[in-house]
């Protein structure tokens, strides 16, 4: 499902109500008024609030698509191609950082099945993604291989979700993009681990 240019433009300011407000502040009254539109005119977009908020769930897996589109484009695999997807999740928070705050507050949509099973089924595409990068870097000895793939997916996004969670809480009180080139050196190091380090030595 693509999102028409109309669409995109309510969820820009659904996104932006709901990181100033929460879930409960987006009404479709509320938002015809941020728009300057009448409710009728946004029920021709949306059919209710749920397809709006699914919407927005939507536009940040479109996002992920197009960095994994450019990754495979690039013919970029291995590390470098996880490197690139992280990265590229710090680059969106700071583009569009009501995006991230929604996206990543995920209690927010917990108690609703619908938007949760939305959420899960796009962590999972991420996961499938992440892991098959992961498959290459350990088959090429980047990677430790003594770590199973999917933990290692978990200790890659878990720093990467907590420190834009940190940033975000700080009212972006630090330089992310810098900081998250901190923390990537520093997942690299437990990824690599010796054999990987010992690899890329030999290397060079």
């Amino acid at each position: 499902m693509e999102l028409r240019k109309h669409q995109l433009e309510i969820v820009a300011v659904a996104l932006r109500i709901t990181a100033e407000g929460g879930l409960g502040s987006l009404t479709i009254k509320k938002l015809s008024r941020e728009l300057g539109v009448t409710e009728p005119a946004l029920y021709r977009h949306f059919l209710n609030k749920a397809e709006i908020v699914k919407a927005m769930i939507l536009s940040f897996e479109l996002e992920s698509d197009a960095v994994f589109h450019e990754i495979s484009r690039k013919h970029v695999r291995g590390l470098a191609a996880v490197e690139l997807f992280v990265k590229s999740r710090f680059s969106l928070v700071v583009e569009k950082p009501a995006l991230a705050k929604v996206l990543f507050s995920e209690e927010q949509f917990i108690d609703d099945p619908e938007y949760s099973d939305l959420l899960l089924s796009m962590m999972h595409r991420h996961k499938e993604h992440l892991c098959r990068m992961l498959r290459e870097a350990q088959a090429d000895g980047s990677v430790r291989s003594d770590i199973r793939l999917e933990m290692m997916f978990r200790l890659i996004l878990g720093p990467v979700r907590l420190l834009i969670k940190q940033w975000g809480l700080s009212q972006q009180g630090f330089d992310l993009l810098k900081t998250s080139d901190e923390l990537w050196d520093d997942l690299q190091k437990t990824l690599r681990g010796k054999e990987g380090v010992d690899n890329e030595t030999k290397d060079h």
